[in-house]
C-alpha cells in the first residue's frame, strides 16, 4: 500500500520526484583521504605496469580502429578482438587480492573502459550484445573492488551499528515474515518492510557504510545496498531515482534515492531489508523509534478490505514466521 493511498486527497497531485545527479567524486582521491592513521595493515599497491600497459596498447588500438571505419559503420573485427583481450586482462587484474589493488588502477581501468566504449558507440552503427554486456560487467566489477578498498580504510567496530528509519513518518504496510505476494498471489517469504512513501520523497541511509549496488536489480526495480560494519546491509528497493553510486561512503542519512514503484511494486512505497552474515533479520528488531520518538504505525486490512491504522512495536494478530 502507498503513501499516496493513505493519505493523498482527491485531485491532488504527488510531488515531483527528487532530482537525481549526485556529483561525480574523485574514487581514488576519497580512498586515501579516508584511511585511518591505525588501518590494520591496509596494503595500498603502487599500482599495476601490466594493466597499465594493457590499457594504453588498447585505447591506442581502439582509436586507430575508429579511423578506419566510416562513421555508423560495424565495429570491425579487430577491435572486437582488441575489447575481448581487454577483458581478459582485467579478469586477471580481478583476480589480484583486493588489499593489495591500487585504487589509482580501479580508476583508471573504470575510466578507459567508460570513456572507449562512449566513444565507440558514438563511432559504430552496431556493438555486438555480448559483447557490451560483458564490458558493463567488468565495470560493475570494478566498482565492486573499489567499494572493497573503501570498506578497508573504514575503522571497523566491535558493536553493531545503530539504525535509523530511512524515511519519514514510518507508517509499516507489510511487515517481515511469510505473506501472499500482492502481485503473484502466492505465499513468499517478505524479507523485510515495506513502508510507505510519497512519490520522489527522499530515502536515507540508515546507518553509514559503503555503497556496494546502485542499479536496476529484477523485481526489485531500482535498488541500493549498503554495506555496514559486522557483516551487514541494508537494501532499499522500488526507487524512482538512485541518487549514489558503487563505493561511495555515506553517513547515516545520508540520501541514497527517491521513493517510487519501479521493478514489481503495485504503488509508491520502500521496500527495506536489513541481512546479517547473509541472512534476512526483522528490521523491527534492529530498528528504535521514530525520530520524533514515537513507534512506527501498522497499517492492516479489516475484513472488508478497509486499511486501518495503529500504532506500536507489531502488528495485530500473529506474527508472520
Amino acid at each position: 500500500m502507498s503513501f499516496d493511498e493513505l493519505y493523498s486527497k482527491k485531485g491532488e497531485r504527488p510531488p515531483a520526484d527528487a532530482e537525481a545527479a549526485a556529483p561525480a567524486r574523485d574514487d581514488a582521491a576519497r580512498v586515501v583521504r579516508s584511511r585511518p592513521k591505525n588501518a590494520e595493515q591496509v596494503l595500498i599497491s603502487p599500482g599495476s605496469r601490466v594493466l597499465r600497459d594493457a590499457l594504453g596498447t588498447f585505447a591506442t588500438q581502439a582509436r586507430a580502429s575508429r579511423t578506419q571505419v566510416p562513421r555508423g559503420g560495424a565495429m570491425p573485427a579487430a577491435q572486437v578482438e582488441n575489447w575481448r583481450e581487454m577483458n581478459v586482462a582485467l579478469d586477471a587484474f580481478l583476480r589480484t587480492p583486493t588489499r593489495k589493488t591500487s585504487p589509482l588502477d580501479v580508476v583508471r581501468a573504470r575510466v578507459t573502459l567508460e570513456a572507449e566504449l562512449e566513444e565507440d558507440a558514438r563511432a559504430y552503427g552496431d556493438i555486438p550484445a555480448d559483447l557490451a554486456d560483458a564490458v558493463l560487467a567488468r565495470v560493475d566489477l570494478l566498482a565492486v573492488r573499489m567499494a572493497e578498498l573503501r570498506r578497508l580504510q573504514l575503522q571497523p567496530s566491535k558493536r553493531a551499528p545503530r539504525f535509523t528509519w530511512p524515511v519519514d513518518p514510518v507508517v509499516v504496510t507489510s511487515v517481515f515474515g511469510s505473506r501472499l505476494h500482492p502481485i503473484l498471489g502466492e505465499e513468499r517469504d517478505h524479507q523485510g518492510l515495506d513502508l510507505a512513501a510519497k512519490s520522489g520523497q527522499l530515502v536515507t541511509a540508515a546507518a553509514g557504510g559503503v555503497v556496494v549496488r546502485a542499479g536496476w536489480n529484477g523485481g526489485y526495480g531500482n535498488q541500493v545496498v549498503i554495506q555496514h560494519d559486522g557483516d551487514t546491509t541494508t537494501r532499499y528497493s522500488h526507487l524512482s531515482r538512485v541518487l549514489v553510486t558503487p563505493g561511495e561512503v555515506l553517513e547515516q542519512g545520508d540520501v541514497v534515492g527517491a521513493a517510487g514503484k519501479t521493478g514489481m511494486a503495485t504503488g509508491v512505497h520502500l521496500h527495506f531489508e536489513l541481512w546479517r552474515e547473509g541472512m534476512p533479520c526483522d528490521p523491527l528488531d534492529e530498528l528504535g523509534p521514530t525520530e520524533s520518538g514515537e513507534e512506527p504505525s501498522f497499517v492492516q486490512r479489516g475484513e472488508g478490505g478497509d486499511a486501518g491504522k495503529r500504532q506500536g512495536r507489531r502488528p495485530l494478530g500473529r506474527r508472520p514466521q
